[in-house]
């Protein structure tokens, strides 16, 4: 590679490095670092990382249930992301920046050298993050050094897979081998309907016995050859020769990878160009309040003059006339998949009100609805300015900003809890109305956390690439912050709750009437929290 590019890599990490100890020395970095420091204390503190810690199962991290699920389920994973690449390929495989690509494309360096300047980027983002699990992986590889070069092997794999798979599904598209990719997904969905059927109608048999009897027979053992060296790395007991020898494995399939892609970077360099702008011009439709995933914009009518509100009527309006025109498709996706959560568990034989299913929920409502829904401050950088202007108290323009948000996300919640209500036998009438209950307060602080995130530490909210190691991250340990946060919050109100209970001995209407006002005022403390975070944000350190 050239030398001019190593030193401007060199560069690049240590302005980096710079960047982040100048945010330490400030006081949102000293909050973040403490945030950061307690979760990672209470997690060593409770035995979290232990490997005697119990699963939701009543399997050890260190057991043979788990090294099952693993060897399993990990490859399997890894193949269903590859097939999501090729029926959902959008985006460039390595993304360079606009800066990037003025500069450096119409330099005197070859596309091979710029596509291992960027991955090298990549992977030093990829350490970055493999440290970061190392610690929550250790209990299972049995040491940091295994932990840590399983989780930076398997994630390099991850990006370089997806960015060859998609690269030979860009060189083939355009020709009559294209025209298979619908009516082959037609058959794969069949199959999996079928399979999910199957499942339902046997008693003694669910999804995932069918998943594991695949995984086991000699057709998903070919099939999943490239894919079994990861899930091997977190297996191996030893550092030699169990771990060094998946780890050349790995490593040897990742070169491969590596050599592919710039093979098949000369077929798409074009298409990788158009595919730049258009996420640049994405993120830009972003700042200014659209959402990402929207692809057209529908033109509503909307009234003339909002109600007043004490200035908080106009900017809920215009945020429910933005989510109406942006993600209109997006809510309705949404609002169908919880439509469907419950005939869906029911086939496959899956308790919606089990631990893992509490888990996959939680997951949904916590990470994957606020980062693709936006209809708040995250999603109007380019009029924070104005905002900041505006003669209107700042908790009415923090509640304008969140009311539509928590609205749509509840109306998702709702029509959930009565899809399962109505499939689920085990979930009387009583807890659902509970569930329904508490659910509009946790909606509540889950967006008021995470607009106080986003306020004091503001971030793209979505990957420069297929892979940016970087934003996942900062993703997980946000995801992490905000988790903590809610499950300290509702380990108070049940508190609450258990205390009245104790004290008046009555029914369980009481005791729950006090926990749901506890969480509310809990949220309440959540959107202060959230207006001391808009009078702190300062306009002029706001990313391009």
């Amino acid at each position: 590679m050239d030398s001019a590019l190593l030193r401007l890599l060199a560069m690049r990490m240590r302005g980096g490095l710079r960047l982040r100890l100048m945010q330490l020395a400030s006081l949102r970095g000293v909050l973040f670092f403490l945030v950061l420091g307690g979760i990672a204390w209470l997690l060593i503190t409770t035995g979290q990382l232990n490997p005697k810690t119990q699963l939701f199962d009543g399997a050890g991290l260190a057991s043979p249930v788990l090294r099952d699920q693993i060897d399993t389920f990990m490859p399997l994973s890894l193949l269903a992301m590859t097939l999501l690449t090729v029926l959902l390929t959008t985006g460039p495989s390595f993304h360079f920046s606009p800066t990037e690509i003025n500069l450096l494309f119409v330099g005197p360096f070859s596309r091979r050298d710029l596509i291992l300047y960027k991955f090298i980027a990549y992977a030093t983002g990829a350490a970055l993050s493999a440290a970061l699990i190392a610690p929550f992986a250790q209990s299972q590889t049995g040491s940091v050094l295994s932990a840590f070069t399983a989780s930076f092997l398997t994630l390099l794999f991850v990006q370089l897979n997806s960015a060859a798979v998609g690269m030979a599904w860009q060189k083939v598209e355009g020709t009559r081998f294209a025209r298979l990719k619908w009516p082959v997904t037609g058959v794969i969905c069949t199959v999996a309907l079928a399979a999910i059927a199957y499942a339902w109608a046997s008693p003694d048999y669910n999804l995932f016995d069918l998943l594991s009897g695949l995984r086991q027979s000699w057709i998903g053992t070919v099939i999943l050859i490239p894919y079994i060296p990861f899930a091997e790395l977190f297996l191996a007991q030893t550092l030699f020769p169990q771990l060094a020898l998946w780890a050349t494995v790995a490593t040897l399939i990742n070169v491969a990878l590596l050599w592919a892609v710039i093979r098949l970077d000369g077929h798409t360099s074009e298409r990788s160009l158009r595919e730049h702008a258009r996420m640049s011009d994405r993120w830009e439709r972003m700042k200014q309040g659209g959402s990402f995933w929207a692809t057209e914009r529908s033109e509503i009518p909307s009234i003339r003059h909002a109600p007043m509100l004490g200035g908080l009527g106009p900017m809920a309006w215009r945020q429910a006339i933005k989510a109406v025109r942006n993600s209109s498709k997006l809510i309705a996706v949404f609002l169908v998949g919880a439509g469907c959560t419950g005939p869906l568990s029911s086939m496959a034989g899956i308790s919606i009100i089990g631990d893992r299913a509490m888990v996959a929920l939680f997951f949904f409502f916590g990470y994957i609805l606020p980062r693709t829904l936006i209809c708040d401050f995250r999603g109007d950088l380019t009029r924070m300015e104005t905002y900041k202007t505006l003669p209107i108290a700042p908790w009415r323009i923090c509640m304008g900003q969140l009311v539509v948000q928590v609205l749509l996300a509840y109306l998702i919640a709702l029509t959930m809890i009565v899809s399962v209500f109505l499939f689920e036998e085990s979930m009387a009438a009583p807890v659902a109305l509970a569930l329904a209950a508490f659910a509009l307060p946790l909606t509540l602080l889950i967006y008021a956390i995470e607009n106080t995130i986003f306020l004091l530490f503001p971030a793209k909210l979505i990957p420069m690439g297929r892979a940016d190691f970087e934003f996942l991250g900062r993703a997980l340990i946000e995801f992490i912050a905000k988790a903590s946060v809610i499950v300290v919050a509702v380990s108070l109100a049940i508190g609450v709750g258990s205390i009245t209970f104790m004290m008046f001995k009555t029914t369980l209407l009481l005791p729950a009437l006090a926990s749901w006002l506890s969480l509310i005022l809990i949220a309440g403390v959540a959107v202060i929290v959230m207006q001391y975070a808009f009078r702190r944000f300062v306009v002029a350190e706001a990313f391009d």
